[in-house]
């Protein structure tokens, strides 16, 4: 009588430990469950601003024309800054919660880069420094996508 109470006792804790490991392990695969959900919604965000500013760099890429060497390229791009000024900042406005600090850096730099040379840039005249200045802006917002393709490219492959 004895074993059987000792037993059933054995039995009835091991049933209370069973039922409160299995609701702690249910607790975690939820945790999980929302965890995942958050990170393909991050992924998602960051994966539709990396395509964004794919497609917002290549309508800013200066247009050639037969004859056009890289220098007339830079002339033209220059010219835009105004516009590039203003495309960065509404990308920044609509995609920043999505970016990861370094690219969101480098975009608030182009920004001010943009803006402090297309002052000194008219319709008829593009200084040599300002040409070379409007070369590296396009030199950065390469390196931008391909920052912005390299942490879209590390998330997919893990």
């Amino acid at each position: 009588m004895l074993r059987q109470f000792a037993n059933w006792i054995g039995k009835a804790l091991a049933e209370v430990y069973i039922e409160k490991m299995k609701h702690e392990i249910q607790q975690e695969i939820e945790s999980y469950k929302m965890k995942l959900k958050k990170s393909e919604f991050l992924f998602q965000k960051e994966f539709e601003a990396t395509s964004q500013f794919i497609s917002l760099r290549r309508r800013l890429l200066p247009r050639y024309w037969p004859d056009m060497d890289w220098e007339d390229a830079c002339e033209e791009f220059a010219r835009k800054l105004p516009v590039v000024e203003t495309e960065l900042q509404q990308y920044i406005a609509t995609h920043g919660a999505a970016l990861r600090q370094q690219p969101l850096d480098h975009l608030s730099i182009l920004i001010d880069d943009a803006a402090e040379w297309k002052y000194r840039i008219s319709e008829d005249d593009v200084p040599l420094e300002a040409a070379k200045a409007a070369n590296e802006i396009l030199d950065k917002l390469k390196e931008v996508e391909d920052e912005l393709l390299g942490a879209v490219w590390s998330q997919s492959s893990t």
